[in-house]
């Protein structure tokens, strides 16, 4: 008996922590989501850095940018988002540096690669 009562709690211990960490996969809403909310948060950046916003704002702003885009949870765009999200940092590293203009430069280009992970998505599904 107490050979069958470990076997059995050793089985329910392990069904258990398998259900507890099975990962889903995000559903299209969800990641058409995350991709439109990552892409409006970059435009906004882009427009309040034009707009002459304060570079602490400006850097609060890629930093909400970031973590936005790593709902974008999907494996064939996973690369693309990877560097675009670089490209964030680049701008994000341009203005502690005070560099406005490399600072546009790669928001210019992480607004474009976020419409082309957009579009994309949008192709595939």
């Amino acid at each position: 008996m107490n050979t069958f009562t470990k076997v059995l709690f050793s089985f329910l211990i392990g069904a258990l922590s398998t259900s507890a960490f099975a990962v889903t996969n995000p559903s299209y809403a969800d990641v058409k989501t995350a991709i439109e909310n990552t892409l409006a948060k970059v435009e906004e950046t882009k427009s309040a850095l034009d707009n002459g916003a304060d570079k602490a704002i400006l850097i609060d702003m890629i930093t909400d940018a970031r973590q936005l885009q790593k709902d974008i949870a999907n494996n064939v765009l996973d690369v693309k988002r990877n560097r675009a999200s670089n490209v964030l940092k680049n701008a994000r590293t341009a203005l502690k540096k005070n560099d406005l203009e490399s600072a546009r430069v790669s928001l210019i280009d992480a607004v474009n690669r976020y419409k082309e992970i957009q579009q994309l998505y949008a192709s595939t599904h």
